[in-house]
């Protein structure tokens, strides 16, 4: 069968098809396997190419503007927001086998701390999501899946110490990656009153991601600060967000929220994912690759 065209636009490099050992050439002609062109350029401008065509967002500078403009709105129907924070728990991050998150993203803890201490300065609830899924049965299937992953036992009452609740603070422990399923956390949002949610933590493309979907199934105005979330690789996190920001939820990142006074927070992705103090912006997966940064 032949080989057919990688589906991103303005992407020369042809993938291999379904048989085993077929190699793909690269733009320059020469034969590589495809796991070497995993690793090449060709990912330049993800999100741009994952992002649905939006006006209101086409540019950075643009989405910055718009995420200050949506949080100084009054959250909908009169409602109140609360900050839920996904699976910060040590099996995810700290002691992960691979070490993939802890690496990619090796601020998460400060980012994600200062959030926590702002949200709560600001009398904002906070919910805790907790994984309590060694039961499960999409946990065999998984680590069948995923041989490397999820070694280490699921402990769900082993919170990241730069996580942890605080007395009053609700805990919430889900089965599946969308923490409403089966879960009390929608009934306890319609006690809050919330209408809108921030929400951060691990993994961006499993579990943030399947409590951001089943908070917008529910009607809720959704923000993901996503320097406040990570992943087990940087192309992973940033094709989550390019996916999604702007159609289900919006992206923000945690300065938008905490303002000016937390310009000195470390980049969000690798070391050299600084972000500019005029433009707010994350580490894009071409940045990564020109730095030399692993999104493996």
């Amino acid at each position: 069968q032949a080989c057919q065209p990688w589906p991103l636009p303005g992407v020369v490099v042809e993938r291999p098809c379904r048989h085993r050992g077929v190699r793909a050439p690269c733009r320059r002609g020469k034969e590589e396997p495809f796991s070497a062109i995993a690793s090449m350029p060709l990912l330049q401008g993800l999100r741009d190419a994952l992002r649905l065509p939006n006006p209101r967002v086409d540019s950075s500078r643009r989405r910055s503007l718009l995420a200050a403009d949506h949080l100084a709105s009054p959250p909908p129907n009169g409602g109140s927001t609360a900050l839920i924070v996904v699976d910060a728990q040590r099996c995810w991050y700290s002691n992960a086998a691979n070490g993939r998150a802890r690496t990619a993203f090796p601020a998460l803890p400060q980012r994600l701390k200062a959030l926590l201490e702002g949200a709560r300065q600001e009398g904002i609830p906070v919910v805790h999501l907790r994984a309590s899924y060694e039961s499960s049965p999409h946990v065999s299937t998984m680590r069948r899946l995923n041989p490397s992953l999820n070694i280490n036992p699921i402990v769900p009452d082993d919170p990241e110490p730069w996580a942890r609740e605080l007395e009053g603070e609700d805990v919430i422990y889900k089965s599946t990656f969308d923490g409403f399923f089966a879960t009390p956390l929608e009934s306890r949002l319609e006690e809050l009153g919330v209408t809108r949610v921030l929400i951060c933590g691990l993994v961006t493309s499993a579990c943030v991601l399947g409590t951001a979907l089943g908070a917008f199934y529910r009607g809720l105005d959704v923000l993901l600060v996503e320097d406040c979330c990570a992943d087990r690789s940087i192309e992973r996190h940033e094709a989550t967000v390019g996916m999604y920001s702007d159609y289900c939820f919006q992206s923000i990142l945690a300065r938008d929220f905490l303002g000016a006074s937390h310009e000195d927070l470390p980049p969000a992705a690798g070391a050299c994912g600084s972000a500019s103090k005029q433009v707010p912006e994350v580490l894009t997966v071409s940045r990564a690759l020109s730095c030399g940064a692993s999104v493996a």
